[in-house]
């Protein structure tokens, strides 16, 4: 039996529930390692879902989904199955397994009627990585890092935002990765906006890659960006200050630490570097690992974060972002999104060097 899934059952008695049905693909790859259940490649919910009890884990499945899910996709405990003809809802198998929402208590990770929503109290137990899932992590970063900066490497004057958009796709299916976030942008836009959808403008000096890869479950993401020939100092300027905001950020990162008191390590960094409320303009990320964001840190946000975390900040002023993956481990934390084939910048943070990803200089 899975260590997290006794975890949960041992929940479930804290909970006062009988069972909790998991339905969203980041619950259900997080409780097996890695399975998702997705037919349609953008929807946040599988074609199945999960029931666990104090006794059984039952696959909640259409009946034309059963066979591929249970010989296909990972499962490192025994399920039953608890199927029902693909014309009919989930709500008829868990009438016959008692869950009628009459007696029985059921909890769910998603708002379901007849159920209590406990996403909550879920989303915790997903921020500790085993040592295989930071192993994972860790293949994944390199990964991602490594075809995004091959194709910014590449990139030339004139190709359009969707080209790029392609390529990384392209690469990253290769790769087995799901790009769940892929943003390009070519000069003025990359001033515009904080969240570029690729179009179809065409690179004339400066370029932003942004990827947010998923595999088996697990996410990383990270930014970079490109520039041919000489732009204006104060844009290389508040590239530095972005980057520099961003080592402060990795550098207070601990087990312990409270969303509020991060916040407010990050907000600090913008005033540091002359950019006060700056932080207003745009999110700055957050925790991650079997989302691209677990959640996003604001002023108000409670929680704290726990060993072997994954984390993804992307610092942002006007024109120019910085954006990697953390992973705490046991020597602190480390980036995973580095290949070790990008210029970078050097900060010194929280009593050691950070390098950082620099802007790419092209002829």
């Amino acid at each position: 039996m899975s260590e997290r899934l006794t975890t949960l059952r041992e929940r479930l008695r804290d909970w006062r529930l009988d069972g909790v049905l998991l339905s969203s693909r980041e619950s259900v790859a997080w409780l097996t390692q890695g399975a998702t259940y997705h037919v349609v490649e953008r929807s946040a919910v599988g074609v199945a879902s999960l029931l666990v009890t104090p006794e059984q884990v039952y696959l909640v499945a259409p009946d034309n989904e059963i066979d591929r899910l249970r010989e296909e996709e990972p499962h490192p405990f025994e399920v039953v199955a608890a199927t029902y003809a693909w014309y009919e809802t989930a709500d008829v198998a868990l009438a016959r397994l008692g869950f009628d929402g009459s007696a029985s208590r059921l909890g769910s990770d998603l708002p379901m009627t007849g159920a209590t929503c406990i996403a909550e109290h879920l989303l915790p137990l997903r921020f500790e990585l085993d040592a295989l899932e930071r192993e994972r992590l860790s293949r994944l970063g390199q990964d991602a890092a490594g075809i995004v900066e091959t194709i910014a490497a590449n990139l030339r004057p004139g190709e359009r935002e969707i080209d790029i958009e392609a390529r990384i796709l392209h690469d990253c299916l290769e790769a087995g990765i799901r790009p769940v976030c892929t943003l390009v942008a070519f000069d003025a836009r990359i001033d515009r906006y904080p969240h570029p959808i690729p179009t179809d403008a065409r690179l004339s000096q400066r370029a932003l890659l942004t990827l947010g890869a998923e595999r088996d479950g697990l996410n990383v993401s990270l930014t970079r960006m490109v520039r041919f020939g000489e732009v204006e100092a104060a844009l290389l300027a508040r590239y530095r200050q972005a980057a520099a905001i961003h080592a402060e950020t990795l550098a207070a990162v601990r087990p312990g630490l409270s969303w509020e008191a991060l916040f407010a390590t990050i907000s600090e960094a913008y005033e540091r570097q002359g950019h006060t409320q700056g932080w207003r303009r745009h999110h700055q990320g957050g925790p991650a690992g079997y989302g691209c964001r677990d959640l996003i840190l604001t002023p108000t946000a409670r929680g704290q974060s726990v060993a072997h975390q994954a984390f993804a900040f992307n610092p942002t002023l006007p024109g120019v972002k910085s954006e990697d993956t953390l992973l705490l481990d046991g020597g602190g934390g480390r980036l995973v999104t580095r290949t070790g084939d990008w210029p970078t910048l050097e900060f010194d943070a929280g009593g050691r060097t950070w390098s950082l990803a620099g802007w790419l200089a092209r002829e």
